[in-house]
Formats: structure tokens, sequence, C-alpha cells
């Protein structure tokens, strides 16, 4: 049986950044990112659009250099040698449409080390463990997206890393087959293996995490526990309503304050309406009444990942 079990132990922290910077033309890069994933943890690396997760992990897997900044692998710094420590899953999906699935998983095996028998080995068991045995020597480009998918899920595993970078790795996956590769990180995880995981979707960073690393506009903004970043979710409430004016007027009158989200839905704007804490829901939904406000939409913010991550997006940096 194929082990998912990491090469090594070590007892310094599997990867370790420190005000890395990568400005591009354009102004799009990063500017200040640090952060540590811990041993055996499971960390969600989460922003917006646009806040430079992707570039971040091009600077760790050294498909781009960065400015300035350290990037640590196991204590030591990332190069060649340490980065084949690493298995990655990019955003990008790069699998060759008429490569055979079972020779995708080898290759990528053999890449960092393993003998070619064993590579093969290895791909056609794990092939097998996520139902796809049977459809081993099936083309790439013949396989559905979620099968692709789960290939290159493979091609990053295959080899034992020590640490798994993934990129919103259930793209494309429907639910059962979402359980089969949660399972292989489970079992990754269980041997001592750490994962980032950089994902858009805030309940699945939750469910799957226990630290995060929130950055916005090019800045680590927060790190932490799970828990302890959704116990910072603020007291309010998201509102679509096609009177902006009218919407800013009652959150002034309250004492809170009303943001709005980037794009309308139709006419009407969302927007996350902060209010303090003694203002309660229904003393705004009273407030909007008494204005005539079209309100199409109204949704307490919840004390989750998902509900404290805009309060961290929204922060600006100090002066």
């Amino acid at each position: 049986m194929v082990s998912l079990m990491p090469q090594a132990n070590s007892p310094s922290a599997p990867l370790r950044v420190v005000g890395l910077a990568k400005q591009y033309a354009g102004g799009r890069g990063v500017r200040n990112i640090s952060f540590t994933v811990a041993p055996g943890s499971v960390t969600g690396f989460i922003g917006v659009n646009g806040a430079g997760k992707s570039t971040t992990l091009k600077c760790i897997m050294g498909l781009t250099s960065p400015d300035a900044g350290e990037i640590a692998i196991f204590g030591e710094p990332a190069d060649f040698e340490t980065r084949r420590q690493l298995g990655f899953l990019p955003e990008e999906r790069g699998l060759a449409p008429r490569e055979r699935a079972r020779d995708a998983v080898a290759f990528h095996a053999r890449l960092k080390g393993v003998a070619r028998v064993e590579a093969y080995r290895r791909a056609d068991e794990l092939l097998e463990r996520i139902g796809l045995g049977a459809r081993r020597g099936a083309r790439v480009g013949e396989l559905s997206k979620g099968n692709a998918q789960r290939v290159q899920i493979l091609c990053a595993i295959a080899h034992a890393p020590r640490l798994l970078i993934l990129d919103e790795p259930f793209s494309g996956l429907d639910p059962v087959a979402q359980a089969e590769v949660q399972s292989l990180f489970d079992e990754y995880r269980a041997g001592g293996g750490a994962i980032l995981f950089s994902t858009h979707a805030m309940a699945a960073a939750e469910r799957l995490c226990d630290h995060v690393v929130i950055i916005s506009d090019g800045r680590t903004v927060f790190e932490g526990a799970v828990a302890e970043a959704a116990a910072k979710a603020p007291h309010g409430v998201y509102v679509t309503c096609n009177d902006d004016g009218g919407l800013l007027a009652v959150a002034s009158e309250l004492g809170g304050e009303a943001q709005p989200f980037p794009g309308k839905i139709g006419e009407a704007l969302r927007w996350r309406v902060l209010l303090p804490t003694h203002v309660a829901y229904p003393t705004l939904m009273r407030a909007m009444a008494e204005r005539q406000l079209s309100v199409q939409g109204f949704e307490p913010i919840q004390a989750d990942l998902e509900g404290a991550f805009w309060a961290f997006a929204a922060q600006k940096e100090a002066a």
C-alpha cells in the first residue's frame, strides 16, 4: 500500500515566510506577507482576487523571484533541494491532454526522485484509491474536469512530500470526489504532513483548517486560529438595497457605518452595515422601513470565518 507518510520528520516549521514583497508593472503583487505553517497543521490561505495569494505561492515554489523577504522550508532557505520536499497543486492546471493518467502521476513522482518501478506502483495504487483504477490508461483530455482534477492532486502527493501546497484543490469536484480526496489529505496529515490550503471558499476553510492566514492588498492582516479569526466577526448586517443615500443616512443615525461591496445586483448594491453592539437588528430594519427603503436582502453577519473575513479585508494600512 502506498504510504502518504512524509519522508522525514523535522522540529522546524515546514514553511516560514517573512516580509515577502514582489511588485509587477501596474502595481500588482505583494508588499508585506509574513506567516508560518506549523508541523502537522492545515493552514488556510485566504484573500480576495488580486490580494496576492497566487504571487505568494509562486514565490514559495520558485516560479518567480521575490524582490524582498525570506522563505524558509523546514528551517532551510528555499532552493531547488528544499523545494523537492513540497507537493504543489497550482491554480492553473497543467497536465498535457494526451498524457495518460498513470504516466502523469508516475512522471511527477519521478521528478522528485522516486524510482521508476516504485513511481508506477504508487500511481496505480493511488488511482485505484480514488476510484480511477479502471481509467489509469485514459488520456487526461478524455477525463471529466473532476477526474482530471483528481489526477492532478495525485501528481502533487505521489512522492509523499513533507508539505502540500494546494491552490483551490476541490475546484470542479462533486461531493463524492471531494470526500475521496479529503480522505487522502486526512491520511497525509495523520502521518505528520502539513498543508497550506489556498481557497476563496470560507466555509471550506473553516471546516478543514485549524489555522488561517488572511491577506489583503498584498499584506498579511491576520494570522491565527480559525476560532480566533471567527470571533472577530463584527456586529452587523449584509443588506442589498437600491437607495444608497438612504441606507448611508440610516447607518449614520444609528451610529454605524455602511460599506459597499463591489458590483451591483441589477439596480441594487450589496452593503455591509456595521452597527454598535447595543443596536439590535430589528432596530435597523425599523429605521429602513421608516425611510421606506426598498430592501432586497437582509442577512445578519454570522460569527464565523466569512463574517470576520470582510472586516480583515477592509483594513487599511496604517500610515
